[in-house]
C-alpha cells in the first residue's frame, strides 16, 4: 500500500525542494507531496504563508507522514529565520497550526526540523540583515567571545577584545539581532514542548553554520536541558546541519516503512579525519556522521562483511580548508592523507562483498577534491559507487549521500529490472557535475576571471542571468566531455534547463538526461 508524505522544504533551492523528490522517485511505494514552488518564496522574499498553510491543511488528511520545516512554516524560509520581525505571539500562532494538522488527521506522523539560527562569520548581507555587510564578522566575534568568557575559557586579551566590540557595534543592530534570537530560541523550545505532547513525533534541531562557542552553543545548552527534563532524548536530535535534513528525514521514514535498519561501515582517507572539527561545525567529524546515521534510522558497524553499505569518507588530513583554496594547499594534505589506500579499499569492498559504496568528499568545504576525483575517475571507481557528494558543509554532504545510499542498499542495487536504477544514476551524475565539475572547477574559473566579469555582481547577477547561465552550461559541457568523454556507464550525459535558483553564481539547478551512448 502506497504511503503519502507531506513535505514542507526549508526553502526553494534544489537541495531542499528537489533532492528529496529525486529520492522519492527511486522508491516504489512512497509518494512525496510538495507544495507548488511558487508558494515557497525566493531567498529574502518569504513564502506565501496563507497559501502554504492552506495547502498543508488541504493535503494533511490524505497523508501518513509529514516532514515539516518549522523555519518555513513560521518565518517563511531559512533566510527569513535570520531577518524576520515576528513577535512572540505571531510565532506561536504559526506553531499552533501544527496542532491543527493533528486535528485534521490524528494518525499522521510528524517529523519536523527547526534550525538553531546561525551567526555567519562574514561581512556579507546576501543571506542576513543589511547591517551584516559591515558588522557581520564583529557580531560573530562578539557572540564567540561572550560565550567563551561565560565558560571561563577566555584569555585577558579576549576579554578586552569583547569590550572593544561592544563599543564598535551600534546598539540598534545588536538589539535587533538579539531580539530576533530570543524569538528563534522560543520557537525551538516550543517545538520541544510539542514533542512532549506528541504533536510532533520526531524532531531534528540542526545547528546551522555553527562553532564551538557562540549563540548557537548557548541555545543548545537551553535546548539540551529541556530535552533532558522532559526525558524525550529518543525523539529529538541536535547536530550540525541544515540543507540535508529534508533528505535525511525522508530516508528515516523510508527505513521505518520498510522496517530496514541499514548497517553502515565507515572508512576514512586519513587517520586524524574522524577527530577533526570541520569548518562551520562544532564537533569531531565522526560524531557528526554518527548523528546523521542515527537520525535516518541506521547504525554504524565495524564489520565490513556484515554491513549493508560502505560510507567512504574523504576526510581532511590535518584541518579543513575551502575547496577554492585547494590549489594552494600545503604538504599535509598529502602526508596526512592516503588516497591510494582509500581508493584501493573502496575497490576491495565493492568487489569482495558485492555491496554498495558511497563517497562523502568532505576534505574541503564547498566543493570536491580534484585530486581525489581525478584519481577515482582514472580507476573507474566513479561508475561503481552508488552516491557521491562534496558540497557546502561536511554534514550537508554526508546527510544527502547517506540518504541516497541507504535507499540504494535496500533495493539491492535496484536489481530486478526496476527503472529506478536510472533515477539513482541520474542523481549520482548530477552530484558529480554539481559538486565536482561546477563547484571545484567552473566556479573556480569564474572567480579567477572576475575582472572579465567585473560588470556582474556574483551575489546578484540581475539582468545577466541568461548570459551567466549559458556560460556555466557551456563550461560544464566541456568539463563533462573532458572528464567523462561525455558519457557515464555507456550513456550520453545531457545537461538540461540550467538556471540560477538565487540569481547568484554559487549554486545551480539543472536536469540530467541520458541519451544513447557515444
Amino acid at each position: 500500500m502506497t504511503k503519502n508524505i507531506l513535505y514542507i522544504p526549508l526553502d526553494e533551492r534544489p537541495c531542499n525542494y528537489k533532492y528529496p523528490q529525486l529520492l522519492a522517485d527511486m522508491v516504489d511505494d512512497i509518494n512525496l507531496l510538495v507544495p507548488p514552488i511558487e508558494y515557497m518564496g525566493k531567498k529574502k522574499q518569504p513564502a506565501d504563508m496563507e497559501k502554504l498553510w492552506a495547502w498543508v491543511f488541504e493535503n494533511a488528511a490524505d497523508c501518513d507522514y509529514a516532514i515539516l520545516s518549522i523555519d518555513t512554516l513560521v518565518y517563511g524560509n531559512i533566510i527569513n529565520s535570520r531577518i524576520h520581525h515576528l513577535t512572540f505571539e505571531q510565532a506561536e500562532n504559526y506553531l499552533n497550526n501544527i496542532k491543527k494538522i493533528k486535528d485534521i488527521n490524528p494518525m499522521i506522523e510528524i517529523h519536523a526540523f527547526n534550525l538553531v539560527a546561525r551567526v555567519a562569520n562574514s561581512n556579507n548581507d546576501s543571506e542576513d540583515p543589511d547591517y551584516w555587510k559591515t558588522y557581520g564578522t564583529r557580531i560573530w566575534r562578539y557572540a564567540y567571545l561572550m560565550d567563551k568568557i561565560h565558560r571561563k575559557c577566555a584569555s585577558i586579551s579576549e576579554e578586552q577584545d569583547l569590550e572593544l566590540l561592544e563599543e564598535e557595534i551600534p546598539n540598534e543592530y545588536m538589539d535587533d539581532f538579539l531580539s530576533r534570537r530570543k524569538i528563534n530560541r522560543y520557537v525551538n523550545l516550543m517545538c520541544i514542548d510539542m514533542v512532549k505532547s506528541s504533536i510532533i513525533d520526531y524532531l531534528v534541531i540542526p545547528k546551522d553554520d555553527t562553532a564551538e562557542y557562540g549563540f548557537a552553543a548557548l541555545d543548545q545548552m537551553k535546548i539540551a536541558k529541556k530535552i533532558t527534563e522532559y526525558n524525550i532524548m529518543h525523539r529529538i536530535m541536535v547536530y550540525p546541519g541544515a540543507d540535508e535534513v529534508g533528505c535525511v528525514l525522508f530516508a528515516r521514514i523510508f527505513n521505518g516503512v520498510k522496517r530496514y535498519i541499514p548497517k553502515i561501515h565507515i572508512h576514512y582517507s586519513s587517520v586524524l579525519g574522524p577527530s577533526i572539527v570541520p569548518k562551520y561545525e562544532d564537533r569531531p567529524l565522526h560524531e557528526g556522521i554518527k548523528a546523521q546515521i542515527a537520525s535516518l534510522g541506521g547504525i554504524c558497524v565495524n564489520d565490513a562483511q556484515n554491513s549493508d553499505l560502505l560510507l567512504a569518507v574523504h576526510s581532511p588530513g590535518k584541518y579543513m580548508i575551502e575547496s577554492f583554496d585547494q590549489y594552494a594547499k600545503d604538504i599535509t594534505f598529502f602526508s596526512y592523507n592516503n588516497l591510494h589506500e582509500f581508493l584501493s579499499y573502496i575497490k576491495y569492498y565493492i568487489e569482495t562483498f558485492q555491496k554498495p559504496c558511497a563517497i562523502a568528499d568532505v576534505a574541503f568545504a564547498n566543493g570536491a577534491d580534484n585530486d581525489l576525483m581525478l584519481y577515482a575517475n582514472e580507476l573507474g571507481i566513479l561508475e561503481n559507487i552508488c552516491a557521491y557528494g562534496g558540497w557546502n558543509t561536511a554534514q550537508n554532504t554526508i546527510g544527502v549521500v547517506l540518504s541516497q545510499a541507504v535507499i540504494y542498499s535496500y533495493y539491492n542495487e535496484f536489481k530486478g529490472g526496476r527503472g529506478e536504477n536510472q533515477k539513482s544514476e541520474q542523481l549520482l551524475v548530477r552530484k558529480l557535475i554539481e559538486d565536482w565539475l561546477f563547484q571545484s572547477n567552473v566556479l573556480h574559473q569564474m572567480i579567477k576571471q572576475k575582472d572579465t566579469f567585473s560588470y556582474i555582481d556574483p551575489y546578484d547577477v540581475g539582468d545577466y542571468r541568461d548570459e551567466v547561465s549559458m556560460y556555466i552550461l557551456e563550461c560544464l559541457q566541456e568539463e563533462v566531455k573532458e572528464k567523462f568523454n561525455g558519457e557515464f556507464c555507456g550513456k550520453k550525459i545531457e545537461i538540461e534547463k540550467l538556471k540560477l535558483p538565487w540569481n547568484r553564481i554559487f549554486e545551480i539547478d539543472f536536469n540530467i538526461r541520458f541519451g544513447e551512448g557515444i
